[in-house]
């Protein structure tokens, strides 16, 4: 008998939870294309001691094409995960797809972090430039 009124007690105590709790809602999506964003190609590096205006390597730093040389880029996953702020502050290798503007290059502090970053992004991500001071 104390086992069924304890059971009805519990079953009574969710029901009377779940009435006062609206159900959660579901994750708002980003509209990237819409919002301003391209889908680009990412990888990583982590060598190099002054990038191409001259300032130091440095993590939240990346290599993109010359035209965003100061701008910032505002990345995620193609998933919608938010990676980060990056200063694109380098240029990349001569005649890649850094310079050619189809890749963006994120500055990492270890080979290590650079193989977490392509496992992240599989290789693709949201990016949306803000223009810089510079």
């Amino acid at each position: 008998m104390r086992q069924a009124v304890a059971l009805i007690l519990v079953a009574a105590f969710f029901i009377l939870i779940g009435a006062k709790c609206p159900p959660p809602e579901e994750p708002k999506q980003i509209d990237f294309e819409a919002n301003g964003f391209q889908k680009m190609n990412t990888t990583a590096y982590d060598v190099g001691h002054h990038t191409a205006n001259g300032s130091a390597v440095h993590e939240g730093g990346c290599a993109c094409s010359i035209d965003h040389i100061g701008d910032v880029a505002i990345i995620y996953t193609l998933e919608g995960e938010f990676l980060g702020y990056f200063e694109c502050n380098d240029t990349g290798a001569e005649g890649g797809g850094v310079r050619k503007g189809t890749v963006v290059d994120i500055y990492r502090t270890d080979y290590d972090r650079c193989v977490d970053w392509m496992e992240l992004t599989q290789g693709k991500v949201w990016v949306k430039w803000i223009k810089g001071v510079g």
